[in-house]
């Protein structure tokens, strides 16, 4: 049921009642009815409705004005209404008047209800639909209002190419970065400046530029597709990027310099120690071989913990390029394992294989074997003297990341201790650079490095992609 309400101006009150009770019978509509018997309480009764006037009927001869200069009135003061004149004694002349007046209709009394009802309905279907679609261009215009306001407030770079690439959009954000107006920007060809999308320079009015990352959505159009950009300007982005780089690559030499110096440090003070031990030997006339050989194996020993420590930091600090080959995991696992077994047996440990992974991962062969080298070396020497080693792969999970575990049952080692930092260790022997290229060399192929440690259970992972070609 729709709502309507209707204004009936005419000093016959009778009349009007009768044309109530006709408006009560039109079907679909619930109409409320008010009536004025002159134009002064109906220009009332226009202030007090405005737009909520739908229909009027308005008779042509009214004891204070004439009907035809009341009916603008009413359409001034109420814009969707439709008004219908009332007339007893129409004529060609004056019915030409109420039309040109702006009238919808003109009624002759007395009224013939079916088709008083008939042009009433179909003057309401007209005053709805003027409201309606009045309705709809005023949300319109405020919803354009609103996303013109919001992509002024956007602190971005926001604008739109044509289907042909021209400039059909450009907010303040780029006028005021690059000094150019709307305007004067409309309609040029503004595909160069986002390109692809991506990082793009934005030229400066006065040189110079600033570094812009857009992002591209492209949309259907009327007369093609339209492409909106988004712009982010990454300037002072990439240059605290570059700074901090800076910084952490000065801290990681620093901090490299600093661990080398005092790994460095322990041999040359041995080495030394025992040359000024073979000196006083010599001083005292005592060079038989049987005393002097001692003091040359511990030089020499020293002298080769400083070679691997060295030929360690270069590995770590200045790695090679890596050739990367499809290689068929358990095969690559079993070798290295293979290579092993005399320190296993020299240490009495047992190895034990569980090869569950028949898949090629894609990786440089040498440096996977150092990484399982390191990680089963480090597995003996916890689990000497008895100890039980387990060596496991298991093929791609969801990721299509393929699996090497080396466990060991040895004493364990804290989880929260920083093992792949370069120096760290727990060996009195030991550089600290061997877990620090295990995880470097596995980030270079995009895998994973992790461990699980407790008394009695310590436990590397090694996850890699698997060869997907």
């Amino acid at each position: 049921m729709k709502l309507a309400t209707a204004l009936i101006v005419d000093d016959n009150a009778d009349l009007a009642e009768n044309l109530c009770e006709i408006l009560a019978t039109i079907p679909g509509y619930s109409i409320r009815t008010l009536t004025a018997a002159n134009a002064a309480e109906a220009r009332a009764h226009c202030l007090e409705l405005h737009a909520k006037l739908d229909v009027a009927f308005v008779d042509l001869h009214l004891p204070d004005a004439d009907g035809l200069e009341l009916v603008q009135e009413i359409q001034r003061s109420c814009q969707h209404c439709e008004v219908l004149i009332i007339t007893g004694d129409a004529t060609v002349e004056s019915a030409a008047r109420a039309v040109r007046h702006g009238a919808f209709a003109y009624v002759t009394k007395p009224f013939a209800p079916a088709d008083l009802v008939q042009t009433t309905s179909a003057a309401l279907a007209r005053a709805l639909l003027v409201r309606e679609r009045e309705a709809l261009r005023f949300e319109l215009e405020e919803s354009e209002r609103r996303h013109r306001e919001l992509v002024e407030a956007v602190p971005a770079f926001v604008l739109a190419l044509d289907a042909e690439g021209r400039i059909a959009l450009w907010n303040q954000q780029l006028e005021a970065a690059t000094g150019r107006a709307r305007g004067e920007m409309l309609g040029l060809p503004g595909r160069d400046l986002v390109g692809q999308g991506g990082d793009r320079k934005l030229e400066l009015p006065g040189g110079g530029h600033r570094l812009v990352r857009w992002q591209l959505a492209e949309l259907p159009g009327g007369s093609g597709a339209v492409t909106y950009a988004l712009g982010m300007d990454v300037t002072e982005e990439r240059s605290m990027m570059r700074r901090t780089l800076r910084a952490e690559r000065l801290a990681a030499v620093g901090t490299l310099a600093a661990g080398l110096a005092h790994e460095v440090r322990n041999p040359l003070n041995s080495a030394s120690l025992q040359l000024q031990v073979l000196r006083r030997r010599i001083d005292k006339g005592n060079v038989a071989p049987e005393a002097l050989l001692p003091v040359i194996a511990i030089v020499d020993d020293e002298i080769r913990r400083l070679g691997r420590l060295v030929n360690d930091f270069l590995a770590f600090a200045r790695p090679s390029p890596m050739s990367v080959n499809a290689a068929p995991l358990d095969e690559l696992v079993g070798s290295v394992v293979v290579q092993l077994e005399p320190e296993v047996a020299a240490e009495g440990c047992a190895l034990t294989l569980d090869l569950l992974a028949p898949v090629r991962v894609d990786v440089d062969t040498e440096r996977l074997r150092q990484v399982l080298l390191n990680l089963v070396r480090n597995a003996i020497e916890a689990s000497s003297g008895g100890g039980t080693i387990v060596i496991r792969t298991r093929p791609a999970d969801e990721e299509g990341f393929a699996s090497v575990e080396i466990e060991d049952d040895g004493p364990g080692i804290p989880e929260d201790a920083p093992v792949f930092d370069a120096f760290y260790t727990t060996k009195t022997s030991g550089t600290g650079l061997g877990l620090a290229i295990v995880h470097r060399i596995i980030e270079e192929h995009g895998g994973t490095v992790g461990f699980e440690s407790r008394p009695g259970r310590t436990c590397f992972s090694i996850r890699l992609p698997q060869t997907t070609t």
